[in-house]
């Protein structure tokens, strides 16, 4: 241990008992951040770095939406549709839209394009 280790100072950090859960939670910069700080850390200490782990096989993993090459619009529940013809009512454009929940910006076009072409409802007397 070095001095700077018993620095009374310096508050004792103590880690979280769900560590595994808390990282799953972290985005790739803050991961990155981390992963390097600690590498210096080590380094620093004189540590054994640890051995990269290689990388298992990944399997493709199942698309959220169906793709369809007959030209018919994507299967989406009738809230996403929803949301995407609300976000469209309240300004954002279909690539921001498409950004935002994900998907393909002809998807989110064929939802705003059906959504044009049924018939409006007749008002209610």
């Amino acid at each position: 241990m070095s001095a700077s280790d018993n620095d009374p100072e310096l508050p004792k950090v103590t880690l979280p008992s769900n560590l595994p859960d808390i990282l799953k939670r972290l985005d790739d910069t803050e991961l990155e951040t981390l992963l390097s700080e600690v590498t210096a850390e080590a380094v620093r200490r004189g540590l054994p770095l640890p051995k990269p782990v290689p990388l298992k096989a990944q399997k493709p993993q199942a698309t959220l939406t169906k793709r369809v090459t007959s030209g018919e619009p994507v299967d989406l529940p009738a809230g996403k549709a929803n949301l995407i013809r609300a976000s469209h009512l309240a300004g954002m454009k279909p690539a921001a839209i498409a950004r935002s929940f994900r998907l393909s910006q002809s998807v989110v076009k064929g939802v705003l394009n059906q959504s044009l072409t049924k018939s409006p409802k007749e008002p209610r007397s």
